[in-house]
């Protein structure tokens, strides 16, 4: 009752994302540019934690968990033009992105001690793909999906923080994902040689290909300390897959079927959305 959130503006912004990043971007200045960060984005509950133990488990990579420095060098670019994000895109030149993917570079150099790679995980990021990988040519993108329905009742059923107030109402859950499938599948198309699509279920049931495809994809050989994932000693701050990532794949999570018709409302929105 205390929490709201605003899925019509969340709609809006997916919306004019989807229809600015349509139109084409000024070429890069430094083509190389970023090819140290590997985003991974999705929605909570989806796998991301999972897919960032796999690549922390490579010898080349260090796994930043969540980190807010890419939302927060958008916000502070948002707040000195005085104009919401996305709408200032069309007037960023490429010396500006550029200068945004230098700044983001810069502040994320801390991960790049030990190791020439790192992770960049944000589940709060995903509707600026476009930017980041504007900013930053030579990144690459990991957008992890889920079941969607198994998606929106794990986060209904898990209390997170009041900025995630779209996991409070099962509905509104339904929307978010919808946003979140939609954005994502138009990142897809747009830069297909830059984002993988990883689909959870199909990690979890075979992963070896899977893992020799997300390692393939970031230009990484092939370490077999990635297929034991779970045996790798690192802090993991997202407290409820915390436990998961210290065992073997596991492929018992889904738990939609238990909970019979109560969740069709949220299949049909979902089927209705097209998603």
């Amino acid at each position: 009752k205390r929490v709201t959130w605003d899925a019509r503006g969340e709609r809006k912004r997916v919306e004019a994302s989807q229809r600015i990043f349509s139109n084409d971007m000024p070429a890069p200045l430094d083509a190389s540019l970023g090819s140290e960060a590997i985003l991974i984005v999705s929605i909570p509950r989806s796998g991301s934690t999972l897919v960032e133990q796999i690549l922390a488990s490579h010898p080349l990579v260090e796994g930043a968990n969540e980190i807010k420095d890419m939302t927060e060098v958008v916000d502070a670019e948002t707040a000195r033009r005085k104009s919401a994000f996305p709408d200032w895109v069309p007037d960023a030149t490429a010396e500006d992105w550029q200068r945004l993917g230098r700044e983001y570079m810069a502040r994320t150099a801390r991960w790049r001690k030990s190791k020439p790679r790192f992770t960049d995980k944000s589940l709060v990021s995903w509707y600026l793909v476009g930017a980041a990988l504007t900013m930053m040519p030579a990144t690459r993108a990991v957008i992890i999906r889920r079941d969607p329905v198994e998606t929106c009742l794990a986060c209904f059923r898990q209390l997170f923080s009041e900025r995630s107030g779209f996991a409070c109402d099962i509905e509104e859950m339904a929307d978010y994902c919808i946003d979140f499938l939609k954005l994502t599948r138009f990142w897809r198309e747009k830069y297909p040689d830059r984002v993988l699509d990883l689909q959870y279920e199909s990690l979890t049931s075979d992963p070896e290909p899977e893992i020799r495809r997300l390692l393939d994809f970031c230009g990484l050989p092939f370490d077999a300390a990635c297929l034991d994932f779970h045996k790798t000693a690192r802090t993991v701050q997202s407290a409820p897959s915390a436990a998961q990532v210290r065992q073997p794949m596991r492929r018992d999570t889904a738990r939609s079927a238990l909970y019979g018709d109560k969740l069709d409302a949220v299949r049909q929105r979902l089927r209705d959305a097209g998603v």
